[in-house]
């Protein structure tokens, strides 16, 4: 049977390929990429596939080919602007600006990556689970899962060196903040001033406008043309205000930073954001927000958390919960071409931990509930709560692996790998579960029950779980049953149908005794005495039979019912009965006989003493 196993899941393997690494991984990908285009080559003279094939596999090689051989690299910014003693703050800006850019593109490539893993998942299920019938596609399957995992490695170098590049420009601004220049900060004020003024004039031209579109909409007016043209100019002017008021206002903001008034620096950050609200572009409004995040980190590594903690804002604290959602939600690290995120992880945690508290209150809900039924045996009432906790604690257990995205069908292959190891490494331990699991349905043997194993185990069943049998011995010792020993072993159950039980009490008396006598004399006190037994029973009535005439003795029994019901308290034992019948033969004086051998000597003295004499002549 083992073997049958391991002969159909190696077969299973063999319906599936798998993904080749060679393509984007090691350094010889090269000369293996020559080797794929001779196959190609090869194909396209032998006609084993079609031109569309074979043109597609050299398009995916191409591809590939290109991705490999790409050359990654970031424009580094121009710092040497920072070490002059004073630093313009329009500069000082376009370093922000700058930086905040490879933010920004950072955030578009974490989105590339999103993307392409879901690509590559797709890509590998489709090659493991491919089929005969497709296996003319897998070269390009393969090719393009390839070229997908080449980018994803180009963006992650992307990604990389944009980091090292932010770094080297936020030190470069921190370390140069002192010299920031503020000269021009009234200038600055003075253009702002111009530019909302300038603002709230297009905002009423605007206004305008549209009250005349809907006029000539209503009118169907020949001049709608001219008033879409004039309308969408001037939301154009309108929005390259804002952008000019963003910057100007990030510029004061600067200065106010410098200055130390935290106060005027969080009311103008706060103003600068509801401004970039009003920007159109989505792009746009996303790097304008980088910058502002932008300046909020310098802000607190320049002067501190702790200073500026009396200037924070509402929006500060919108900040920070932001931040803590991004690294909440953000990847941790990628299993089977999924994501991984903290969030995930709590979330498939906390599925088990409510799937086990929730198994332990069904328990203690049944043996509540249990408890109004007293006709329940204990052993249905365990049976019940252990298959419910044991289900739900499973269900939760899919719940959770499903929630981290997880794919059950390679969790099948995993099963089936490690159900080959669990056949010729785990045989015992499966077979005590499957073991458990009969005793629990089959009810042959139950908790309450007196069972006895083997000559020197004998006691009653305390506890059963899903692997083993506590069994409590009359010495009150508790001994662990591995649930296989029920199964594969002759068990006798004193007590599985009916706990009365007939008792065989061996004694023996002296040849010459009235066996008449006898039976009157144990029977008479037996009837006297508290012991505990059936006595009126017409089909379970007491009595003595003789079973053997021995060599010293005359061997009888006392045959005697009891009820081996462990509720019931004073139960009478093999003990009890001897000591009865010991106590009855000595009081009317009846033989209790022991082994007695007699030795006849005959006498031959005279006839070895003429031995003797006739050896001396």
């Amino acid at each position: 049977m083992k073997l049958f196993y391991l002969f159909f899941f190696l077969s299973l393997s063999l319906f599936g390929a798998s993904v080749d690494s060679r393509l984007y991984e090691g350094n010889d990908r090269d000369a293996y990429y020559e080797e794929i285009k001779k196959q190609i080559n090869k194909s396209l003279k032998d006609n084993s596939k079609n031109d569309a094939t074979i043109k597609e596999e050299m398009l995916q090689l191409s591809r590939v080919k290109d991705a490999s051989s790409k050359k990654i690299e970031v424009q580094e910014y121009d710092l040497k602007k920072f070490n002059a003693n004073s630093i313009d703050i329009k500069e000082y800006y376009r370093a922000i600006s700058y930086m905040a850019t490879l933010q920004n593109k950072q955030s578009v490539n974490a989105e590339f990556i999103s993307d392409l893993q879901s690509k590559l998942l797709f890509l590998k299920k489709k090659i493991e689970d491919i089929t005969e019938d497709e296996k003319v596609k897998l070269l390009s399957l393969q090719l393009q899962f390839a070229y997908y995992k080449l980018q994803q490695k180009n963006i992650d170098l992307r990604i990389s060196l944009s980091q090292e590049e932010i770094i080297k420009i936020r030190e470069a601004l921190l370390s140069s903040f002192t010299k920031l220049n503020c000269d021009a900060s009234l200038k600055i004020e003075e253009e702002i001033s111009l530019i909302q003024s300038s603002i709230l004039d297009k905002e009423q031209e605007i206004i305008s406008k549209e009250l005349q579109k809907e006029k000539a909409l209503i009118e169907e007016s020949s001049i709608l043309d001219k008033i879409d043209a004039s309308l969408a100019l001037l939301k154009s002017e309108y929005q390259e205000l804002l952008r000019m008021n963003i910057v100007l206002n990030m510029m004061k903001s600067l200065c106010f930073l410098k200055d130390k008034n935290n106060t005027q620096f969080y009311k103008i950050t706060s103003d600068t954001q509801d401004i970039i609200d009003a920007i159109f572009d989505a792009s746009e409004k996303k790097l304008f927000l980088k910058e502002i995040d932008a300046i909020k980190k310098i802000s607190k590594d320049a002067i501190g958390h702790t200073n500026l903690l009396f200037g924070a804002t509402i929006e500060e604290a919108k900040e920070a919960s932001l931040k803590i959602k991004e690294f909440i939600l953000s990847p941790l690290f990628i299993f089977n071409e999924r994501a991984i995120s903290i969030f995930s992880l709590f979330k498939a945690i906390l599925y088990v931990v409510i799937g086990f508290l929730l198994g332990v209150l069904y328990k203690r809900w049944m043996l509540r509930v249990t408890k109004r039924f007293k006709d329940m045996s204990m052993m249905s009432i365990r049976l019940m709560s252990n298959i419910g906790y044991y289900l739900i604690i499973l269900v939760f257990l899919i719940i959770s692996i499903g929630s981290l995205g997880i794919d059950m069908t390679s969790l099948s292959l995993i099963a089936g790998a490690l159900s080959i190891g669990i056949g010729f490494g785990l045989q015992t331990v499966v077979s005590n579960l499957i073991a458990g699991i009969i005793l629990m349905f089959e009810r042959t043997i139950r908790i309450g029950d007196i069972v006895e194993i083997s000559d020197v185990l004998t006691g009653t069943v305390t506890d059963m779980r899903i692997r083993s049998t506590t069994v409590k011995t009359f010495d009150n010792i508790d001994i662990v049953v591995p649930n296989s020993s029920f199964i594969q072993n002759n068990v006798i159950n004193l007590t599985l149908e009916d706990r009365i039980r007939r008792m065989h009490i061996p004694f023996s008396v002296a040849y010459g005794s009235e066996i008449s006598e006898v039976k009157s004399a144990v029977l008479d006190a037996l009837n006297k005495s508290e012991l505990f037994f059936i006595r009126d029973d017409e089909d379970k009535k007491t009595d003595i039979r003789m079973t053997l005439m021995n060599s010293s003795s005359v061997d009888l029994e006392l045959i005697v019912w009891v009820n081996r019901d462990i509720k019931q308290k004073n139960i009478s034992i093999h003990s009890d009965f001897l000591i009865l019948i010991y106590d009855a033969l000595r009081a009317n004086n009846i033989n209790i006989p022991f082994p007695q051998l007699d030795i006849y000597v005959k006498e031959m003295l005279d006839e070895k003493k003429r031995e003797n004499k006739i050896c001396k002549i």
